[in-house]
């Protein structure tokens, strides 16, 4: 372990932590923006201020959040990072050629000539990033470190984990879904070994299409649920044969009383082969039957049949692999892409891989949510029948044309339609949070029980943008709000609490990439270690995936943060709430799907979203801006140390970007928020319960903007 966390700590530039009797060292410190309450879907929330952990302390090398931030910062005493897998210098070259298809025919231009021939040039070299991770200068004209790009690229490449550490010989990345999309090199490689390996028959192929989902049976009711199948095939053809009937089909037409359980006997037969075949495909695939996901081996046994563990490993790996938007069961969507050919499936993803591309390039937005068009399917359309990338088969014959070694550099020129009118270097664009429906009321009936509210309308986040003083909405999300969430509070006890989304007028100052939560002293102390396979053993370290920086912190990959502008002096005020990435991303389409007070959007959107900010307003790049963090905790008789180096890489807006946060439609009895801790049904207390923290490190998120950053001082 040690070996492995140093090559991580060597490349990212940071010191190796010092290790603790018996052994425990952070396996990953990062880039990271202070970040303290609005976190995930697991855990406690909030902070309470007064609760404490046997054998917890906490230190850093000056207060969180204290110290100026500007260009001029360096990147603290970290040193200059070292060559990694997937790492790259900081400042991109430019192109020495560029890929053109004219006639039908690629040939080669020079990067200048391609330009003024009306080519824009789409960056499809393995190094590639999206705007937020991209090479940066100071005001000097010296780069500006991003520590986060080389894990990014390594993460794009099937080079490195998530925790920066070189991926184990055979296991991939499937991270799409999380906002990390392939390289092109990792493309090729799929396309070149599905096309050895189908893993696509007709048998399996008609089982699938008979079936539009495969219900699922937990493993202990397998039994429970062949008898009761077998009693209602037994009153079927009874009564079948009472009415002299010759098919059930006959029965159901007959007496449609019937037809409900007609229909579910068929369903379920036709789901025997349709899961044989399932079962198939991904074994073919190298998802079922060995040890994906990085669990032991006694989660990779898979028992014919059964929606195991394993079965559920191997579907989400599916999905995680073709972008589906499914939970972990065989629904409709991932139903059919485990019907199509493997190739089919490739190009799929080799087309969404090329979209972030062409949207980072064209620098676009609008994606068909809003009246505005969906500039980003046709910039994509276009840019792909340009190269003679139309399907799956010209795909696969491009890639034996072009080896990987070619694909690491590659820069391709693609004449793209021109963009609306409103278009411009700096444009007024402005963000507009609508709640929908909400409710204050408690979050439990007469008799203890928990239970969502209803709601019609969900929360959006819509970005506008001015043209002759009318706003146009380019581009329009489902996001979510805060409700109630369960705290545990300075007594120790947890109670409900409901965490708000502030309302009315605010601004985004500041955007940063790579931000991470800082767990506060009500965090469970367990969530705070993994297991994690190191060198073929087992070890428990530090767990960064919900601390960050990374596509599975509870900021995701970059947030953006709501503040009240100072007026008279006075700084910025900071209630914690952010618009930010979000890993949990079933939870953001989810009818049950709250937040702790932010608005969250699946990484890849908020990607987008920013990096279009960024690249349309005026900005000052800050860059690296370290802080320092450290903390030691005891778990299991093993110490602990954890170290963040750095709030992250900080872009200020300037002037900032206009939010308003709409109050939505009040529902229920309750018209304002409950303020303070509401006991829990069922739970016997030792007292009243105490006073609810009101800094912005309890409420939504927390983690006040850095001194020097912006605001009227």
């Amino acid at each position: 372990m040690i070996e492995r966390s140093g090559i991580a700590r060597q490349f990212l530039g940071w010191r190796t932590p010092r290790v603790l009797v018996p052994l425990a060292v952070a396996a990953l410190a990062a880039a990271a923006f202070v970040v303290t309450s609005c976190r995930g879907s697991s855990g406690l929330t909030g902070a309470a201020g007064s609760a404490t952990h046997a054998g917890d302390s906490r230190g850093q090398g000056g207060p969180v959040g204290s110290g100026p931030v500007s260009a001029e910062i360096a990147p603290g005493n970290a040193g200059t990072p070292a060559a990694a897998p997937g790492a790259v210098g900081q400042v991109a070259a430019p192109p020495a050629r560029v890929l053109v298809v004219e006639g039908g025919q690629e040939r080669w231009m020079e990067p200048q000539a391609a330009v003024a021939a009306g080519y824009t040039i789409v960056d499809l070299s393995d190094d590639w990033t999206p705007y937020i991770f991209a090479p940066q200068n100071g005001p000097d004209g010296q780069p500006l470190l991003n520590r986060y790009r080389r894990i990014f690229i390594g993460l794009a490449n099937d080079q490195l984990d998530e925790d920066g550490e070189p991926l184990p010989p055979g296991e991939k990345n499937y991270l799409e879904l999380y906002g990390i999309f392939p390289s092109l090199s990792v493309l090729r490689a799929r396309f070149v070994a599905d096309e050895q390996h189908p893993c696509h028959d007709e048998e399996s192929a008609d089982a699938l299409e008979a079936v539009e989902t495969v219900t699922y049976v937990a493993p202990t009711e397998v039994a429970k649920d062949a008898r009761r199948l077998a009693k209602i095939r037994e009153e079927l053809e009874k009564a079948r044969r009472a009415a002299k009937l010759p098919t059930l089909e006959a029965l159901a037409a007959a007496q449609p009383a019937f037809s409900p359980k007609v229909k579910l006997v068929q369903k379920r037969a036709a789901e025997k082969p349709a899961m044989t075949a399932v079962e198939r495909r991904l074994t073919c695939e190298g998802l079922l039957g060995a040890k994906t996901d990085g669990k032991k081996a006694d989660k990779a046994h898979h028992t014919p049949g059964l929606y195991d563990d394993a079965m559920r490993i191997a579907v989400r790996r599916f999905q995680q692999k073709h972008m589906i938007y499914e939970a972990n069961y065989l629904r409709r969507k991932t139903v059919e892409a485990l019907a199509r050919p493997l190739l089919d499936n490739d190009y799929d993803g080799f087309r969404r891989a090329m979209q972030e591309r062409v949207v980072a390039a064209a620098s676009i937005l609008e994606d068909g949510s809003t009246k505005a068009g969906n500039l980003v399917e046709d910039f994509t359309k276009v840019a792909l029948e340009g190269l003679g990338l139309v399907d799956a088969a010209s795909t696969l014959a491009f890639f034996k044309r072009h080896p990987a070694a070619e694909l690491k550099t590659l820069h391709a020129g693609v004449k793209l339609p021109p963009r609306p009118a409103y278009y411009a270097d700096q444009m007024d664009l402005s963000i507009v949070v609508d709640r929908g429906d909400i409710w204050y009321d408690l979050p439990f009936d007469d008799k203890g029980n928990f239970h969502y509210p209803p709601r019609k309308k969900y929360p959006s986040l819509t970005v506008y943008a001015k043209v002759g003083g009318r706003l146009t909405a380019l581009a329009r999300w489902r996001t979510t709000i805060g409700g109630w969430r369960a705290e545990q509070a300075s007594d120790g006890y947890e109670y409900y609490r409901y965490k708000m989304s502030d309302v009315g007028p605010r601004v985004i100052r500041q955007v940063v990439s790579g931000p991470v939560w800082i767990a506060p002293a009500s965090t469970p102390i367990r969530t705070l270690v993994k297991h994690k396979a190191v060198n073929g053993k087992w070890m428990k370290v530090v767990n960064y995936d919900e601390l960050g920086p990374g596509f599975l912190s509870a900021y995701g990959l970059i947030a953006g943060y709501f503040v009240v502008p100072g007026q008279n002096g006075r700084p910025d005020f900071d209630n914690g709430v952010r618009a930010h990435g979000s890993s949990d991303y079933l939870s953001i389409y989810s009818a049950n799907g709250f937040s702790h007070g932010c608005h969250r959007l699946p990484n890849h959107l908020a990607i987008r979203m920013y990096s279009f900010i960024l690249q349309h307003r005026q900005k000052r790049v800050v860059g690296d801006s370290p802080m320092g963090f450290q903390r030691q905790f005891l778990f299991e008789d093993m110490v602990y140390e954890m170290r963040i180096p750095s709030r992250g890489y900080v872009y200020v807006l300037d002037p900032p970007l206009p939010v308003t946060v709409l109050e939505g439609n009040i529902l229920g009895d309750q018209k304002t928020p409950i303020i303070g801790y509401v006991p829990k049904p069922g739970i016997v207390y030792p007292g009243p319960p105490p006073p609810a923290p009101d800094s912005p490190e309890a409420k939504a998120g927390g983690g006040a903007a850095p001194a020097g950053a912006g605001g009227d001082e």
